[in-house]
């Protein structure tokens, strides 16, 4: 037993249960699970149509698209996964009443499921990059060993909002409708699409403590730059998601009694 209250037969659970929601996620489509490449693959390729054909877009001192679309996508693909894996985490419960009302399990692993589920288009994002990256005629630097550190600093902190999220969402299911829309403002108020810079002063400084910002940031510059992620920075973020995943624990566990009234 760890301090988290999860066990051997819990992680094994837990791959079980990622198994099961990848299989169900697709279930009854032609396609199956290719649809879980597919679907970011087709929405990375409308952002690389509309920023190199409908408005091309150049970083500053780049004579190349290619340039800007890598570091577009450098951010947007981890925002696809944090955005997957909050969705995925706040729905989880509700999502699987059957599950709970029959099989004996630790139900907060649903969340931090969820919030795996986020690790698809990350790593499908990785993919589309690398084939930027060699159009271009740039290589893969060796300063993408730390992006696993960083997908796993955001998974912790995606997995704490996500126990918030899914214990609110079985009492108040509006929690899935309004969802998307927060998210949405939380992209555009965060230098995901634009540069830091464009932001006013203040801005900025609050930026700096924005962990969307700092994630984003963390990618981009191995895939950048080929340098270490600002790693005080991402401390700070990690310090944040253990921080926020203790508490959402804690929370989740005194609202689990009440689940099986409303599920």
């Amino acid at each position: 037993m760890t301090l988290t209250g999860f066990d051997t037969r819990d992680r094994q659970m837990f791959f079980t249960l990622l198994a099961m929601t990848i299989r169900d996620r697709f279930l009854g489509s032609q396609l199956g699970r290719v649809w879980a490449i597919l679907n970011p693959v087709m929405m990375l390729s409308i952002f690389s149509f509309v920023f190199t054909v409908v408005f091309p877009q150049r970083l500053p001192g780049s004579n190349s698209t290619y340039s800007y679309l890598i570091w577009l996508i450098s951010g947007y693909g981890p925002w696809l996964a944090i955005n997957e894996g909050l969705v995925s985490g706040a729905g989880s419960v509700i999502g699987s009443a059957g599950i709970i009302k029959n099989i004996a399990f630790k139900s907060e692993l649903l969340p931090m499921v969820g919030a795996m589920m986020g690790l698809i288009p990350l790593t499908v994002s990785f993919g589309y990059l690398i084939v930027l990256i060699v159009l271009s005629g740039a290589s893969v630097s060796p300063a993408w060993l730390f992006l696993p550190l960083v997908a796993f600093v955001q998974i912790v902190l995606v997995s704490g909002i996500g126990l918030f999220l899914s214990g609110i969402t079985v009492f108040v299911r509006d929690t899935l409708m309004i969802l998307p829309n927060i998210l949405m403002m939380i992209l555009f108020l965060s230098p995901v699409f634009f540069p830091i810079t464009s932001f006013p002063p203040t801005g900025q400084a609050i930026s700096y403590f924005n962990p969307v910002f700092i994630l984003a940031d963390s990618y981009r510059q191995p895939i950048l730059n080929g340098a270490a992620p600002d790693l005080w920075r991402l401390c700070y973020v990690a310090v944040l998601g253990v921080i926020v995943f203790t508490a959402g624990l804690q929370f989740f566990r005194r609202l689990k009694p009440y689940f099986s009234s409303r599920l």
